[in-house]
């Protein structure tokens, strides 16, 4: 769900972490897929609840959060093109992806 991305100007000083965000009328989907479906919340209440709080506490560590809108069926189709299965590591590396790309759209 989670993954680090330093700035490349800031890398000493400054750390951001991506957040997979899912929309709640895709996680039972999320969970279809997945081949990890044990270590995933069994609904989208107790998921959200559980990435709050993991927030607060990245943000009260001076971490700065964002959000990161992933669709499911998106993220399925990428697995698909990177030849990896639907489970943590593959959600860290899209996010970390997706984060890359909403940084370098601010920038233009």
């Amino acid at each position: 769900m989670f993954m680090d991305h330093e700035d490349e100007e800031d890398s000493e000083e400054k750390k951001d972490v991506g957040v997979t965000w899912y929309r709640p009328e895709q996680w039972e989907r999320l969970r279809e897929l997945a081949v990890d479906p044990e270590i995933i919340e069994n609904t989208y209440e107790e998921w959200a609840l559980m990435a709050e709080e993991k927030m607060g506490e990245l943000l009260r560590a001076g971490i700065e959060v964002w959000k990161t809108p992933v669709a499911v069926e998106e993220f399925r189709a990428w697995c698909e093109r990177q030849r990896l299965p639907l489970n943590g590591y593959a959600r860290a590396r899209f996010v970390a992806q997706k984060l890359h790309e909403m940084e370098r759209q601010k920038r233009n």
